[in-house]
């Protein structure tokens, strides 16, 4: 009896432990969320949609070499870490190798490319080579991977904050003395190193087991994490393709007033994925129960997830009007229309993330692969039909168009069942 309520204990302050680390989690992202739109529509409104144009295309080509540079090891790294706690440190030392040695020739050829793309005279050359710096610092987010294994995300968190605090003091001091965008493209650069340095002196602070890279180890990681790499990849098509191609077809101004109206379309997201994530033992427990059970429970977070994207798709379209003036200015005007119509992209977000439960669950990782490729091919197309056509607009149907075809139409193929209970989730029918 004794052992059993031991083990009762145990299992209680395991649940604590990880609630406690998701709100730490949560936390977080609401606090640079909230900043974040705050201090870039004040940037955006400050260096005007042209020169805020030139950052965002910078940001936007590098954010694909980014999404390359993890080498889609996250949550392999996390899951062998919490499996053999006694090789953690040599796991963290080989994909830090890999990740510092990557993101230092990925530093390289971002700077050739953007010079072959647009001349080696021009002001993206000074900005890239600058913003670069952080794919070489990004490295260190590897030793957040450690810290969120033992459920300790509070310390990354910590860093972070304080880091994204600073960094936007340093934004708003520059607005009110008047710095050139060079010095905002600095304070990219200055993040990702304040960052590093902060999780390198809590690792060490913290009670890890000593850094040894193996090359081994490093082999079996990318051979496993080779499919992650080109979700990651067509994620990211998914986010940042269109505009590379609003700058190629129209140019910065328009990309500007596009990348300043974007966050507030899809900073929604989070609620979501943050829901998922404590959804997600609900329903393996419910699939492990009762298949009845199991199919109930998807119904209701479908519908529940529909319910939360017309919410916010509604509310968003509803205030855009009065919100984007006060937030950026006159200049930013033009972008209302595109917001009220890329908002409703969340709506079949949300159709996704809950799919996601199910994939999980039914053990079809690669579909979800499959279904990203597909979205993300749809993107790229519409976008090149598009955007020459109907301008910024094209660009905010074509983010419909190839969500849509991802995660609803998607399941014509992948399921019938699914795509049944999508269809009448939107329309909020039981």
């Amino acid at each position: 009896m004794i052992k059993k309520i031991k083990r009762g204990l145990l299992k209680n302050n395991e649940l604590k432990k990880v609630i406690n680390n998701s709100g730490w989690l949560i936390f977080d992202k609401i606090c640079r969320l909230g900043l974040s739109l705050i201090v870039s529509a004040w940037v955006a409104r400050y260096l005007g949609p042209n020169q805020f144009g030139d950052l965002a295309y910078v940001l936007a080509f590098l954010a694909f070499f980014q999404a390359v540079s993890i080498l889609g090891l996250d949550n392999i790294v996390v899951r062998d870490i919490a499996r053999n706690v006694e090789k953690s440190g040599s796991i963290i030392a080989t994909v830090l190798i890999l990740r510092l040695s990557i993101g230092a020739i990925f530093y390289i050829i971002t700077i050739l490319l953007m010079g072959f793309l647009n001349g080696f005279d021009s002001n993206f050359i000074i900005i890239t080579a600058i913003c670069a710096l952080s794919l070489i610092f990004q490295s260190s987010d590897t030793i957040d991977l450690w810290f969120q294994s033992q459920s300790e995300s509070k310390r990354t968190v910590v860093v972070r904050l304080i880091t994204y605090l600073f960094t936007n003091g340093v934004k708003i001091i520059l607005i009110l003395n008047g710095f050139s965008i060079v010095y905002f493209a600095a304070v990219t650069a200055l993040e990702a190193g304040l960052c590093a340095i902060g999780l390198i002196y809590s690792y060490r602070k913290y009670p890890a087991t000593k850094l040894k890279f193996q090359f081994s180890i490093g082999k079996v990681l990318l051979k496993e994490s080779w499919p992650y790499i080109f979700s990651s990849l067509s994620v990211m098509v998914y986010m940042r393709i269109d505009q590379l191609m609003i700058k190629s077809f129209l140019g910065t101004k328009e990309l500007g007033v596009y990348a300043a109206i974007l966050p507030l379309a899809m900073t929604w997201t989070f609620v979501v994925t943050t829901l998922t994530t404590s959804l997600a033992p609900y329903i393996a427990r419910k699939k492990n129960n009762s298949e009845k059970q199991y199919w109930i429970a998807l119904k209701n977070i479908f519908r529940l997830y529909s319910l939360l994207g017309w919410v916010t798709c509604i509310g968003v379209y509803i205030l855009t009007p009065i919100v984007v003036p006060i937030l950026f200015g006159d200049a930013y005007t033009s972008g209302i229309g595109v917001l009220q119509v890329l908002v409703f992209v969340n709506i079949f977000i949300n159709m996704g993330v809950a799919q996601s439960l199910w994939i999980l669950n039914e053990g079809k990782s690669k579909l979800a692969m499959y279904r990203t490729l597909f979205g993300a091919a749809v993107c790229v197309i519409s976008n090149i039909l598009l955007i020459p056509s109907f301008g910024m607009y094209g660009a905010a149907y074509s983010a419909l168009l190839a969500q849509f075809c991802s995660t609803i139409l998607s399941n014509v193929f992948i399921s019938r069942k699914i795509l049944k209970i999508q269809i009448k989730s939107l329309f909020l029918l039981k």
